[in-house]
């Protein structure tokens, strides 16, 4: 979504130093030799390569192209796929922490572990970008490995309304066991949650982009179009849509 730009800064401003430091140091190079074998022109021009001027033309070169690169949709393994999320109605902190160990407690039943950030972490992730301010955020982990997400709890972008979405994960039957154990015991003890829809893109949708259906939220049809596979590639992950 739109707040993980944050997470897009630190390699935009990687690239543009990598790109200025090798480039600033090929054009050394270059002038370098030429003052010594080029034509005598060339050797009796400025006797001090201008590394201010060069370093600053790239820098305005590399910034942009390192956002096109950062922005490019980059293909997600099958694991990484969400398969389900829903919306559970923790409206207070006691709801949030009998959640958080219900999720404990069967995410260790399938060898998994959970990360849970302090009031404190997302208050200095909301100083950054207000728009990711939340009052919950989990993530379980395969053990040993926190990039091997199986599940990712969050109000984040949609403050007060908490989300828990599922991944396919690496092993599927564990990850169906993990998702069944735990959306059981959650709507037994919170029984107005509600299903989420995954997009075709493979994409959660926007808050506002729902509509209450049946059976839970559903896509509104008139947002539906930037859900959809081939009618908005900017939204959609390779790995979905290929």
């Amino acid at each position: 979504m739109g707040g993980e730009i944050i997470f897009l800064i630190p390699a935009v401003l990687g690239f543009a130093a990598v790109a200025t430091l090798g480039g600033t140091l090929v054009l050394w190079l270059v002038w370098l030799g030429a003052h010594r074998w080029g034509p005598l022109s060339r050797r009796t021009g400025s006797s001090r390569f201008p590394v201010g001027v060069a370093a600053s033309v790239l820098l305005v070169i590399s910034l942009p192209v390192g956002c096109i690169r950062a922005c490019q949709p980059v293909p997600q393994p099958e694991s990484a796929r969400t398969v389900a999320a829903f919306e559970v109605p923790l409206t207070t902190a006691v709801d949030r922490a009998d959640f958080l160990t219900i999720l404990a407690a069967d995410a260790a039943a399938e060898g998994l572990d959970v990360k849970v950030e302090t009031a404190e972490e997302m208050e200095r992730r909301a100083e950054i970008s207000p728009i990711v301010r939340g009052s919950i955020h989990a993530i379980v982990y395969r053990a040993g490995d926190i990039r091997q997400i199986e599940a990712r709890v969050s109000d984040q972008f949609q403050l007060g309304h908490v989300w828990i979405s599922f991944r396919q994960g690496e092993d599927v039957a564990l990850a169906r066991r993990f998702r069944e154990r735990v959306m059981a015991r959650t709507i037994e003890r919170w029984p107005e949650t509600l299903s989420v829809p995954v997009a075709q893109t493979g994409a959660l949708p926007l808050k506002e982009d729902l509509v209450r259906g049946d059976h839970g939220y559903e896509i509104d049809p008139a947002k539906l179009a930037g859900y959809v596979c081939g009618t908005a590639p900017g939204n959609a992950r390779p790995s979905a849509c290929d």
